[in-house]
């Protein structure tokens, strides 16, 4: 549905902090319904890493799976948009029966977002490199600045996804124009809502990793032949049980980053839903 004419800017500036806590809010106030639109989602990302573990020495295999983890990510990204820009009450169903144009339309978005990410990366990386042969002590900041780039270009053509997901007709230009002067505002808010998750899935890895993996290298000579897909392989329940863990973690700062980018295109682009024509009896 298109329910107005998108403005040629962004009609309000961001506050990060304001939009933060709101996303915050917003999930925290809803835990139920996330618990009921996230238990799917979940199963079926537990399925999808459990294949994927005996997989990784197979090139299409991993390629498929890897493609194959954003669906269960769709199912719950566009319930969760819907959720927060519609003002739902009842939770939207996240099951694989709710499939429809709407997600076929928004796993696209995530790719083509992806490309734009990596195809950055690849293309930014070849001057770090040219540039780090001749200053070694450069390369660190070099790919720190790359990846901050990276970053910003992405968050301002991302709000075609929250478009997307309430079946609005809109454009990565749509998405460039109306972030003009507000990109550093959403990599902020976007910062705030996952550093501190970040931080707590790095300690979860570190305790996994010292407490129930083995073979980790430990001299020079081992970690000069450490073969990581041996390693992957040796401890592969290990690994599936980190990986249901760190999902299972994930999906708050997922639901806050979801309801902040909802929040913020709501704000930036004046979006409202549109209303129902009024019927009259007669």
């Amino acid at each position: 549905m298109v329910s107005q004419i998108p403005p040629e800017q962004a009609v309000h500036d961001i506050p990060v902090k304001t939009v933060s806590g709101l996303a915050i809010k917003t999930v925290m106030g809803n835990l139920p319904a996330l618990t009921q639109m996230a238990l799917f989602p979940f199963l079926l990302s537990a399925l999808i890493s459990a294949l994927s573990i005996p997989s990784l020495g197979n090139a299409l295999s991993s390629w498929i799976l890897s493609i194959l983890a954003y669906v269960p990510h769709t199912l719950f990204a566009v319930a969760w948009h819907r959720r927060t820009l519609m003002n739902l009450q009842a939770p939207e169903s996240t099951s694989i029966t709710s499939w429809n144009r709407v997600h076929w339309q928004f796993l696209l978005k995530i790719i083509i977002l992806l490309a734009i990410f990596y195809g950055m990366s690849m293309i930014g990386s070849l001057p770090v490199l040219t540039i780090g042969a001749a200053i070694p002590s450069l390369v660190p900041l070099l790919f720190l600045g790359l990846m901050i780039a990276m970053i910003y270009v992405v968050a301002r053509l991302s709000f075609i996804l929250p478009a997307t997901a309430v079946g609005e007709k809109y454009t990565l230009n749509d998405s460039w124009k109306h972030t003009n002067n507000q990109g550093w505002r959403i990599v902020a808010a976007f910062l705030i809502l996952t550093i501190p998750f970040g931080i707590l899935m790095l300690l979860i890895a570190m305790f996994a990793f010292g407490s129930f993996f083995t073979g980790m290298p430990t001299t020079p000579e081992e970690a000069a032949n450490f073969n990581i897909l041996s390693f992957v392989q040796n401890n592969g329940p290990a690994f599936f049980f980190l990986q249901l863990i760190i999902l299972f973690v994930t999906y708050l700062p997922t639901a806050a980053v979801i309801s902040m980018l909802s929040i913020v295109f709501k704000g930036c682009t004046g979006w409202v839903p549109e209303q129902p024509e009024e019927t009259i009896d007669g």
